[in-house]
């Protein structure tokens, strides 16, 4: 289980460090489809360096596992406006598409989430 979600989170990295640099550095696709959805660019740099403060935590799942439930988490909440996004202003298919990818985002977040501490954090 845990080799598994430290290739998923090492694949979801390198895809994530991708996507996130085409939003911040304004490829003319991004562009489109924040115009297409009315959404302002700010919204489009602010997803993308979201993505890249999440992807290399998560690429740091071989070292240290933390960070990389840490990065996977937010990288979810970026999946999860973009679920809306998608189930609101596109056909369904896109949504769904999206909802996968939120769910293989959380698989290493809850893998390597510390619950040990939320467990010591509980007891006090």
């Amino acid at each position: 289980m845990i080799l598994s979600a430290q290739i998923l989170s090492t694949i979801l990295a390198v895809f994530f460090l991708i996507t996130g640099w085409l939003k911040v550095s304004g490829h003319p696709h991004m562009i489109e489809e924040f115009d297409k959805f009315r959404y302002p660019h700010w919204l489009r740099i602010l997803a993308g360096a979201l993505e890249l403060i999440g992807a290399p935590a998560m690429l740091l799942v071989w070292w240290w596992p933390d960070w990389a439930s840490l990065g996977a988490i937010v990288i979810s909440a970026v999946m999860i406006a973009a679920a809306y996004t998608n189930f609101v202003k596109r056909p369904a298919v896109f949504g769904w598409g999206t909802v996968v990818i939120l769910l293989l985002c959380a698989y290493p977040a809850f893998v390597f989430f510390p619950w040990q501490l939320l467990a010591g954090y509980i007891q006090q």
